[in-house]
C-alpha cells in the first residue's frame, strides 16, 4: 500500500499546479526557476616575458586580455566593474603564479584615490578559446 502513494503529489501541490518529481519548490523541475544558460568558458594561452608559456582561465583570463588591450593606459576596477568584482585577486594570480610585472599606480579623484593596474611585462597572446 505504501508504494501506491510513492509518486503521487500531495493534494496541496496538485491544487497549486505543481508538477515534477516532488523535489520541492526550488527543485530542478520547479516553475520558479528558469533554466540557466551554460556558463561560457574562457581560456587564454600566452607567453610571458621570458618566453615561458602559461594558460589562464575564467576571470583571470579576462583580466589578462583587458590589461593587454589597455596597454600603457592600464585598467581600474571601476572601468571593468561589470565583471571584475575581484580585480585585485586576478592581478595577484597573474603576478605570483605567472610572474607578470603589474604595478598599481595610485590616482587621486574627487573623494579619494584608486589604483590603476598596468601590465609592464611583455605578454604575447597565442590563443583565445571561448565556448
Amino acid at each position: 500500500m505504501a508504494d501506491l502513494f510513492e509518486d503521487a503529489p500531495s493534494t496541496v501541490a496538485a491544487v497549486l499546479g505543481a508538477v515534477g518529481n516532488g523535489s520541492g519548490a526550488n527543485g530542478p523541475g520547479s516553475p520558479y526557476h528558469l533554466p540557466q544558460p551554460p556558463h561560457k568558458r574562457l581560456l587564454v594561452k600566452a607567453t610571458g616575458p621570458e618566453g615561458q608559456p602559461f594558460t589562464v582561465t575564467g576571470q583571470t583570463a579576462r583580466t589578462l586580455l583587458a590589461l593587454v588591450k589597455a596597454g600603457a593606459a592600464g585598467v581600474t576596477a571601476l572601468e571593468i566593474a561589470s565583471w571584475a568584482f575581484r580585480l585585485s585577486h586576478y592581478i595577484m594570480v597573474l603576478r605570483h603564479t605567472h610572474r607578470l610585472a603589474i604595478p598599481m599606480l595610485w590616482e587621486a579623484h574627487e573623494g579619494g584615490k584608486h589604483g590603476r593596474y598596468v601590465l609592464r611585462s611583455t605578454v604575447t597572446i597565442l590563443e583565445i578559446i571561448s565556448d
